[in-house]
């Protein structure tokens, strides 16, 4: 009986007919050496997150990606590498600015200044061309995909306990690298 007043509290159970977070169209394209993703997040945005985000606390999304090769006469498929990609928005009410910055394996690859919210929404939870990936010329080069999933801020259990979410992962198309000797 507890457990399940306890569920009822959590945020995104209150509705059954909200979006389940999941991330959609995860591509991935190999060009020489390097392995690049798409992919959109989808399910996440709602009122509470925006709100979150326009009062100025910082909204992160975190992605774990990693790179297999597939074996298909074995039960599991070879890891090869994995990397974190990580987006952060704050809102500054002073100059009415987002800023956004996004890191690799705790290492800056871009930061965003905006006064549109849509822009710092699509980078929050979308991304084209993102370079994950560089394939070293000594390494199987066919039958590669890509697995990625999100976690994200979703709330606070009795307005002080930070709560997490993640998506389940999702595998990308099957991929050749094509590396010069």
């Amino acid at each position: 009986m507890a457990a399940s007043a306890l569920a009822g509290l959590l945020p995104g159970r209150l509705g059954a007919e909200q979006e389940k977070p999941r991330i959609e169209a995860l591509r991935a394209d190999a060009r020489g050496p390097d392995v690049f993703v798409a992919f959109r997040l989808a399910g996440v945005l709602n009122p509470e997150l925006a709100g979150k985000i326009e009062s100025g606390l910082e909204t992160v999304v975190r992605y774990d990606i990693r790179l297999y090769r597939h074996n298909a006469h074995w039960l599991w498929d070879d890891h090869m590498d994995t990397r974190k990609y990580r987006v952060a928005v704050t809102y500054d009410p002073v100059t009415r600015e987002y800023v956004t910055i996004e890191t690799m394996d705790g290492k800056p690859l871009q930061r965003l200044t905006t006064h549109n919210f849509s822009e710092v929404t699509r980078r929050l939870l979308s991304r084209e061309n993102l370079l994950v990936f560089r394939i070293r010329p000594n390494d199987w080069r066919t039958n590669l995909y890509v697995q990625m999933r999100a976690a994200f801020d979703s709330g606070y259990l009795f307005t002080i306990i930070p709560m997490d979410s993640r998506t389940s992962w999702t595998e990308s198309n099957r991929f050749e690298v094509k590396v010069a000797r």
